[in-house]
């Protein structure tokens, strides 16, 4: 019986109960959202391998470029993406997936028939505006197909989608760019979402809110936007979680955004020598990164949930040194090597550090949770650190000629150390600020 401050999830304990899903259903889903993911960073990072012959084309700044990579996306990406999640914590995640992965797809195809900076930019736009309908539903999906001790791998596996995404998409992108165009990498890569979309909303089913909370009831004053803001930003976990992940994603997006013109500029290479070079060192790590992380962090985290703060706080302070390292050799292939190992190090706490944002909060909360850290994320770190290494790179280019873009890039590499300061302070409080 529901009273006025309190509402069954999904209105009645029995939906939980009367839902089922068997393992291999369950891992199905899993799939689907985690190839769904890899789509998503396909379409995002292919643009940083195209950056020199869409520059050439059509004649852009190098800040033009930060733009397109950064602010164009993000600025979409982030506003967004709070509507959609509130709009999630209420109504069928998996239409909000299933309609998002269209839109962005079609847009990415779209970016394909820009002539123009402005054209980009709007294409861009719509990149990230279908983008933000992604990772905050997708994670709310998972936190009710999967218990909380089992949260973290479930998570973990999603973003290893990304992982693997990023290897593809630098690789295709420069693959396909270099034999056909820059045009037709667009066109090739942004369709098969189209597909995925289709599939998503026919197989998938919707599963109670808050499925494993048994009796536990959900406050209906979060559904109040003020509300669900002012209870989640005065848990301290929260908190530093968020500035965590937006200081990372400065460090990661500023860094990773520019690496394969670094790799074109500072080692002469070939638009498909980078794509391939950059997808298979960095994305492979990666890729290596997430799943690893995946595997440990169940077992980490049944001992002790703290785990889920200390994992992305171990990592970044591994990868600092080793971004600042690739930097300073001079050989490629040492560079690559340790590039492997930076991404390594970068990503293997990434689903325990966002598993710990559902822990933090209420199961009506959790999509509006997830949305918020990807608003100062998108706005901080994918929208601000491709601008600012495009900024300091003019403005270094000049002094240090070719090496002008590598001494930009030290900038968002020493920021990893502050977001590793917010990843550790989060960990004393994580007992005390846990919902499930």
């Amino acid at each position: 019986m529901q009273t006025d401050s309190t509402a069954e999830v999904n209105g009645s304990t029995s939906d939980a109960t009367e839902f089922r899903a068997s393992k291999p259903y369950t891992t199905y889903v899993l799939v689907v959202l985690a190839t769904i993911n890899l789509l998503c960073f396909v379409d995002r990072v292919m643009l940083s391998v195209l950056l020199e012959p869409i520059k050439k084309d059509l004649g852009l700044s190098d800040v033009q470029l930060g733009l397109m990579t950064g602010v164009a996306f993000a600025l979409f990406y982030a506003t967004v993406g709070i509507p959609v999640a509130r709009l999630a914590d209420r109504k069928s995640r998996v239409m909000i997936v299933s309609i998002a992965t269209a839109l962005w797809s079609l847009m990415t195809v779209m970016t394909g028939f820009a002539n123009s900076f402005t054209q980009m930019l709007l294409a861009r736009f719509g990149v990230g505006v279908g983008e933000a309908g992604c990772l905050p539903p997708g994670h709310s999906l998972l936190s009710d197909y999967y218990p909380p001790q089992r949260r973290a791998f479930a998570i973990g596996m999603f973003m290893l989608g990304g992982g693997v995404g990023t290897m593809l998409g630098q690789i295709l992108a420069g693959v396909i760019g270099a034999k056909y165009g820059w045009r037709w990498a667009f066109f090739v890569l942004g369709a098969p979402g189209l597909i995925v979309a289709l599939v998503t909303i026919l197989t998938v089913r919707e599963p109670p809110k808050g499925r494993f909370e048994g009796q536990a009831k959900v406050d209906v004053k979060l559904n109040n936007f003020r509300s669900a803001v002012t209870t989640l930003f005065g848990r301290r976990t929260y908190v530093h979680i968020l500035i965590a992940y937006a200081l990372s994603n400065f460090a990661l997006y500023g860094f990773m955004g520019w690496l394969p013109t670094f790799f074109v500029r500072s080692y002469g290479l070939s638009l498909s020598e980078v794509g391939m070079a950059v997808g298979l060192a960095c994305g492979g790590g990666a890729m290596v990164g997430m799943a690893l992380g995946s595997v440990l962090a169940p077992k980490l985290v049944a001992r002790d949930r703290r785990w889920e703060t200390w994992m992305p706080a171990i990592s970044h302070g591994l990868c600092l040194p080793l971004f600042l390292s690739m930097l300073s050799v001079q050989s490629l292939t040492a560079a690559l090597v340790i590039g492997f190992f930076a991404m390594l190090s970068a990503t293997f706490g990434i689903g325990a550090g966002l598993s710990c944002v559902q822990s933090c909060a209420e199961p009506n909360l959790r999509a509006t949770a997830m949305s918020l850290v990807m608003f100062c994320s998108a706005l901080i770190g994918m929208g601000g650190g491709p601008l600012v290494v495009g900024v300091l790179s003019d403005q270094f280019t000049p002094i240090w000629l070719d090496s002008g873009l590598r001494v930009a890039l030290v900038a968002p590499a020493l920021v990893f150390a502050w977001a590793t300061l917010h990843f550790t302070l989060a960990g004393r409080s994580l007992l005390n600020d846990k919902v499930n």
